[in-house]
């Protein structure tokens, strides 16, 4: 795989690579402090400690290396356990899966500025964001999806629901709240992270098939899993 390139399509350097890194360093630092709609070349390339146009050697401007930015982060993403991983028990299971949204929390604490830039980008109709959003969440949609089929073939999970479908609806889920945490620490009356942790990571093991420590484990029969036609009277 060749690696990143000048504007010009010329192989980077040693040099350059560490300059282009500094850049993107910058632009994640600027966002922070300022906020994606301050976010200025200028303040990008004081950072730094080179001129403006020196920027353009190496993006052809914000947005690219925004990014570039998001790809990097994209790559550090907490990996979900497969369930053939390890062979656990349902608990061991469960903490597997309340250790994966607590370090998800923990991956939006710590690169905040650059995945709200995301968000906001893909929701405003970027494509190239949505694309780099969709390759970050990719592993760990096709674990999860194998880990749902998995349980519906044990009858564990309704299998009238597709596999992939819950498995985004959980992504999504899991994604947005990470980034509203704040709020709804602040004016949903949410005690914790802690307990937006937990409650994420019940609905995880239910969707999973995981049961509670201590409830039974019946399989889920299709024609239970929904309720019942109601007859007509004569």
């Amino acid at each position: 795989m060749s690696g990143p390139t000048s504007t010009d399509g010329q192989p980077l350097g040693e040099r350059g690579l560490r300059t282009r890194q500094r850049i993107l360093e910058s632009v994640a630092a600027c966002i922070e402090a300022q906020g994606l709609r301050g976010l200025r070349l200028a303040d990008v390339a004081e950072e730094v400690g080179f001129s403006p146009p020196a920027f353009y050697q190496y993006f052809n401007d914000l947005d690219e290396a925004i990014l570039a930015l998001c790809e990097e982060v994209g790559h550090l993403i907490p990996s979900f356990p497969a369930m053939e991983d390890g062979g656990e028990g349902d608990q061991q299971r469960s903490e597997s899966t309340r250790d994966f949204v607590a370090r998800f929390f923990e991956y939006w604490d710590e690169h905040r500025a650059v995945l709200w830039a995301r968000n906001a980008a893909l929701i405003a109709g970027d494509d190239r964001f949505q694309d780099v959003r969709n390759e970050t969440f990719t592993p760990v949609l096709d674990n999860l999806r194998a880990d749902i089929a998995a349980a519906q073939r044990d009858g564990r999970v309704d299998r009238s629901v597709s596999a992939r479908s819950l498995g985004a609806a959980l992504t999504v889920m899991l994604d947005r709240i990470a980034m509203l945490s704040p709020e709804l620490l602040e004016r949903w009356g949410t005690e914790s992270e802690d307990d937006i942790v937990g409650a994420l990571a019940y609905i995880f093991d239910r969707v999973l098939g995981i049961p509670q420590v201590g409830s039974s484990s019946k399989p889920v029969r299709a024609d239970r899993a929904r309720p019942p036609k109601k007859r007509s009277r004569a």
